[in-house]
């Protein structure tokens, strides 16, 4: 496993030489490479990338800077950060790698026994978890897999997952010694009472359905079996998950939440 150290807090500063070029090449993609099936995936990006950007800069969360993760966890320093092989990091279907990094760097700074997570998947942000967390036991929740009316809530895309991760949930843990660690849990998140499962949870990971209904509910769990010191991470805070951003916007009324700067990580620790 490569260890690599958390990203540092950046500045940015306005460069005037890279205006003009800019201009020219953002002319450039929309006009001649839209109608290049080949290069339109480019265009599609741009735009994604541009919805992003604008949703950073309108957000009103308090934002954490990678470099004060540690601190604001009671770490005296950044933790060095363990992530799975590329290969495995590519079956969650991101495409990049810089989540884990932040969620290796949660993990190992809190350095947590008990981590509850909600959302499997093929198990890649589990195995990061469990690998900087060495100490740790982790439960992790996804749908039954016959379970077909715990689907009527998600989201389109949510349906979409679940239908990938079919018959490989869990896949990136399951034959390694980390899997010893790591109990999966076969429930609905709606109707699971988290405390018939696990209690004095140090981290709770929400990363599973992303409708309103149940991001509220997952975070209501959470609330309940959370330790005096616990910490919830949410995951997809963006601009077009709005059952997530609905949902969060709502709670950051009664709870003090902070936005990891630069990525969809939103994060709470109790007693902080």
């Amino acid at each position: 496993m490569q260890a690599v150290m958390p990203p540092k807090t950046r500045s940015y500063e306005v460069d005037t030489r890279h205006f003009l070029p800019m201009v020219r090449d953002f002319s450039e993609l929309i006009t001649l490479r839209l109608f290049a099936k080949r290069k339109r995936r480019h265009v599609i990006q741009l735009g994604r990338d541009v919805r992003q950007r604008a949703f950073d800069a309108r957000d009103t969360l308090p934002v954490l800077e990678h470099a004060d993760i540690a601190s604001f966890l009671g770490c005296a320093e950044p933790p060095r950060v363990v992530l799975p092989p590329i290969d495995v990091i590519s079956l969650a279907g991101l495409g990049f790698a810089v989540p884990y990094a932040l969620l290796g760097t949660v993990a190992g700074a809190l350095r947590p026994k008990i981590i509850f997570e909600t959302g499997t998947f093929r198990g890649v942000g589990t195995l990061t978890l469990a690998l900087n967390a060495p100490d740790a036991e982790i439960y992790t929740v996804d749908l039954p897999k016959m379970d077909e009316a715990g689907t009527s809530t998600l989201t389109k895309g949510d349906k979409e997952w679940v239908r990938l991760s079919r018959g490989c949930t869990g896949a990136a843990f399951e034959e390694l010694p980390e899997a010893a660690r790591i109990h999966q849990i076969w429930a609905n998140s709606l109707t699971m009472n988290a405390a018939e499962i696990v209690t004095n949870v140090d981290l709770f990971f929400i990363d599973g359905g992303h409708s309103y209904e149940c991001v509220k509910a997952d975070t209501e769990n959470a609330l309940k079996v959370l330790s005096p010191n616990g910490v919830i991470l949410w995951d997809d805070y963006t601009w077009f998950m709005e059952g997530v951003r609905g949902y969060l916007n709502e709670l950051r009324a009664s709870l003090p939440l902070k936005r990891i700067a630069g990525s969809q990580y939103v994060i709470y620790k109790r007693g902080a």
